[in-house]
């Protein structure tokens, strides 16, 4: 998926930028400053998600806009401003999302994750399985039979759980995070990846942290660290 960033303020680009970079997997990310520039990078890339500034020097965001549906390219818009009337211009030309400024983090991650969802229904269905190397050869599993995986602080191994087994993968914990994300984990722990769909309940622990509880290990809980509660609660919660 290509995504393409249109704004003068670097320090914009790079907050898009960094929650994109956390939400959304398969990604090749664009930059441009100006009205020029995107055209350009429009017109070559055919980017599927254009981040559009509505105040350009040399133009206005909802020309280009306007621009892009001439030229038949199919990229779906985020508008972004300062001013909350300018949402409803973005409504009426059917824009993905309209961000305002200042960004709040919170919000640029929803979005960010907004973008994964239509990533994966334009991926498909296909079926694909975890190989786990051992002694005995190579063992497949399905992303949804996995329940969490864990890495352990003594040996650093990584431990991935399903409801019937315990496997000793070759894989870092980043690395089958990097696997994983697309099909419903997400990080709760320098130590822990799990399974979203075996979410069962979250509880307090001590100085802000959780217990995370999963279908299939009840007597097992999770630890959440302050700094995943917010997410996880967002991914999770209606």
């Amino acid at each position: 998926m290509k995504i393409l960033i249109v704004t003068e303020q670097a320090e914009s680009r790079n907050l898009i930028l960094q929650a994109v970079e956390r939400e959304v997997n398969k990604k090749e990310i664009l930059e441009a400053a100006t009205a020029f520039e995107a055209i350009k990078l429009m017109k070559r890339h055919d980017p599927e998600f254009l981040f559009l500034d509505v105040q350009l020097s040399d133009g206005s965001g909802f020309e280009v806009a306007e621009l892009i549906k001439q030229l038949d390219l199919t990229a779906q818009v985020i508008l972004m401003g300062e001013d909350v009337q300018y949402a409803v211009d973005a409504f009426r030309m059917r824009a993905f999302y309209y961000l305002l400024k200042p960004f709040q983090n919170d919000e640029l991650s929803y979005l960010a994750s907004l973008i994964e969802k239509e990533r994966r229904k334009k991926g498909g269905g296909v079926l694909q399985k975890l190989p786990i190397e051992n002694h005995e050869g190579i063992s497949y599993i399905f992303p949804n039979e996995i329940i969490y995986v864990s890495k352990n602080k003594e040996n650093k191994t990584v431990s991935i759980y399903t409801k019937e087994a315990q496997f000793t993968s070759a894989y870092t914990l980043q690395e089958l995070e990097d696997k994983l994300t697309s099909h419903h984990f997400l990080r709760v722990h320098k130590s822990y990846l799990v399974n979203l769909l075996y979410i069962k309940g979250l509880r307090p622990y001590y100085n802000g942290t959780y217990n995370l509880y999963l279908a299939g290990c009840i007597d097992c809980p999770i630890p959440v660290s302050r700094n995943y509660v917010k997410r996880l609660r967002h991914k999770i919660e209606i």
